[in-house]
């Protein structure tokens, strides 16, 4: 595994010198002058004097320089920081006086852990095992993979904080990810856990680049592939497929329990109000006896005979309600009566 490279020393800031354009071209003036003068003051001396300053004007030319949109341009000054330049059209002195770097502050930048995207055919990959495979905390060999996004927010820390912040980068996010696994167990890793490996390993390594001041920051960290060596995966993927139809049984359970439990207090709530009703049904029935019963002797008090009667008249009424009768009048003589209805034979079709 590549380790993290040192941080280099910050570089103790000397005061800038202040450059006077009017000094610098009053001293070239001045030294044309004494050339001309040694030379003479003729032709030659002349042609010279244009030729260096037509050398002059275009080494003074070089130092325009474009930051395009979405950069930041970092000037140094004999190797040391100078500016910092927006988008836009600038002049700087030319080289070797001052240098320039312009670096790209909107792009995304994406760097894998853990294997590389294949050159020669589009959307397949190729494994790099050295970055991969890891050691679980419970001494278990795992491969993981992963995506990490990132950019550049601070253009300065990025040109000197570090030599080859890129690769700073990806070796403190492989450092992240093994640290991060190897604090947890492997069933972890390879079924629930997925999300706090991902979260924990951002927060780790969000502090190394902070430590470090590297210029970059995380936009996106993503586990790609989490699984065991090729050796023992089909095993593996036994057992998490045992694990994954534990919890589905356990889910089922759950919503099995969740739908039943309600249902029987509701059967529960409906038998206990359906009680309260037939006892108050029969409460008010019963009192409504007792009422009726009063009320009748109240009334057998005052006129016995006429209660009877109207209790016998009632009685009959009731029970005669219910039983098929044919009534007939002692006075009248009439033939004997066949019971066609009691023979069924009024009730048949034609």
């Amino acid at each position: 595994m590549q380790r993290i490279p040192f941080l280099h020393a910050f570089q103790q800031q000397r005061p800038q010198p202040e450059i006077n354009l009017d000094e610098i071209l009053a001293g070239v003036k001045s030294f044309f002058n004494r050339i001309g003068q040694r030379l003479g003051g003729g032709g030659i001396g002349l042609v010279i004097f244009l030729i260096i300053g037509v050398l002059l004007a275009i080494w003074l030319a070089t130092g325009l320089y474009r930051i395009p949109a979405g950069s930041q341009g970092v000037v140094r000054l004999f190797g040391d920081f100078s500016t910092l330049e927006g988008p836009g059209l600038h002049w700087r002195l030319p080289p070797p006086i001052t240098s320039l770097e312009k670096v790209d502050v909107e792009e995304i930048r994406t760097d894998r852990v853990g294997f590389r995207v294949n050159p020669d055919v589009q959307g397949s990959s190729i494994r790099a095992l050295d970055e991969a495979l890891m050691l679980t905390t419970d001494n278990s060999i795992v491969e993981a993979q992963m995506v990490v996004q990132y950019r550049v927010v601070d253009p300065k820390a990025y040109v000197f904080n570090v030599s080859n912040p890129d690769l700073v980068l990806h070796t403190a996010a492989e450092v992240a990810l093994r640290s991060i696994v190897g604090r947890t167990n492997l069933q972890s890793v390879i079924t629930v856990g997925r999300a706090d490996v991902e979260q924990e390993t951002r927060l780790f390594l969000e502090r190394l680049l902070t430590d470090y001041r590297t210029g970059v920051q995380i936009t996106d960290l993503k586990l790609q592939t989490v699984d065991p060596p090729d050796q023992v995966k089909d095993a593996f993927q036994e057992v998490t497929r045992a694990l994954e139809d534990e919890t589905r049984l356990q889910n089922e359970a759950e919503a099995y329990f969740a739908d039943r439990i309600p249902r029987a207090q509701g059967q529960v709530q409906v038998q206990v109000r359906a009680a309260a009703a037939f006892h108050t049904q029969q409460v008010e029935r019963a009192t409504g006896e007792g009422n009726r019963f009063l009320s009748l002797l109240q009334e057998y008090r005052e006129a016995p005979q006429v209660t009877r009667e109207r209790l016998y008249l009632e009685t009959l009424e009731e029970v005669l309600a219910a039983v098929d009768k044919t009534l007939i009048d002692s006075q009248v003589d009439i033939l004997p009566l066949l019971d066609l209805a009691g023979l069924g034979l009024l009730n048949e079709g034609p």
